[in-house]
């Protein structure tokens, strides 16, 4: 799910603020500033590196870059978090459905990668919220089998999605109200990334394929070989995940982000990578309060 921005040089990144992300971007190794405005959590994999898990395949979120580095809202945002711990960024890239295994098994610190907000996931995980987000079917230019209704005129298509991601979810569920119906199921063609997704439809593989909302407006930026045929379940949050029950890691994590917010480089990040206003979490309060509390009291969102 998930451009996500080239190494940038430390020397840049302590002249900046913990929290001034428009002057450098996110590199997935990011240096500690001067001095830490907030208290780091302890525990953490390596001492005073925040190592998050992301699967870089997912922009706007998280990508590589030209040079090879890692780009994209997630990685600017987290380098500027844990720079107001005084910590430095390190990067585990790893397919999608191993981002949370990785984290179990004490691999990383946190999951860092446009994860949606889902109760399976919250039984395993607790959640800092961070963007309110939906999903979005594209299809090849033109939109050819003509879809339109979900999940109606996807019966018997096939649709690709990300493995592990909330689009495979969404598509299991919407296979059981067709067969409620009494319509065809689609075929669900689950792949490794979301760039796998892409070409299963542009080669033909895949009538459609399930992206973010940000995901879609990014394809459709770079590439006229595709169309929307339909978006849905426009409330779906999506937030960084801690060890389940890891309460100092997610108050650290709020501390930090509200303090983001707060300056106005959250707001900031949403413009740079071109995200809808409605995918602002705190909306007006332009604070991370809203996040207090157990994280995973907002799983019945969910990617």
């Amino acid at each position: 799910m998930e451009p996500r921005m080239t190494r940038m040089a430390a020397a840049c990144l302590t002249v900046v603020t913990a929290v001034a992300v428009s002057a450098c971007g996110g590199s997935g190794a990011g240096a500690p500033a001067g001095g830490a405005e907030i208290t780091p959590p302890t525990g953490l994999v390596s001492s005073g590196t925040l190592t998050y898990g992301t699967a870089a395949t997912f922009p706007p979120f998280e990508s590589k870059s030209s040079g090879g580095g890692l780009e994209g809202f997630d990685i600017d945002m987290i380098d500027a978090l844990a720079s107001s711990m005084g910590l430095r960024t390190k990067a585990l890239d790893t397919d999608f459905d191993g981002l949370i295994p990785a984290l179990a098994g004490r691999r990383t610190d946190i999951v860092n990668s446009a994860m949606y907000i889902t109760d399976q996931r919250a039984e395993q995980v607790d959640f800092v919220p961070y963007l309110v987000i939906g999903e979005t079917l594209l299809t090849p230019r033109g939109n050819p089998k003509k879809i339109s209704r979900v999940p109606e005129d996807l019966a018997g298509r096939t649709v690709a999605v990300t493995r592990g991601a909330i689009g495979e979810t969404y598509m299991e569920a919407y296979n059981k109200e067709l067969r409620a119906k009494g319509l065809t199921t689609m075929k669900i063609m689950s792949l490794p990334s979301n760039q796998d997704a892409m070409l299963a439809v542009k080669s033909g593989r895949a009538d459609a394929f399930d992206t973010s909302t940000p995901g879609a407006a990014t394809t459709l930026a770079e590439s006229d070989d595709y169309s929307v045929a339909a978006t849905f379940k426009n409330d779906t949050k999506i937030g960084i995940a801690v060890r389940k029950g890891d309460k100092k890691m997610a108050a650290a994590l709020r501390e930090a982000l509200d303090l983001f917010v707060r300056s106005g480089d959250y707001t900031k990040l949403l413009r740079k990578y071109r995200l809808p206003a409605e995918t602002d979490y705190f909306g007006a309060a332009k604070s991370a309060s809203p996040s207090a509390g157990s994280a995973s009291a907002s799983a019945s969102a969910g990617s």
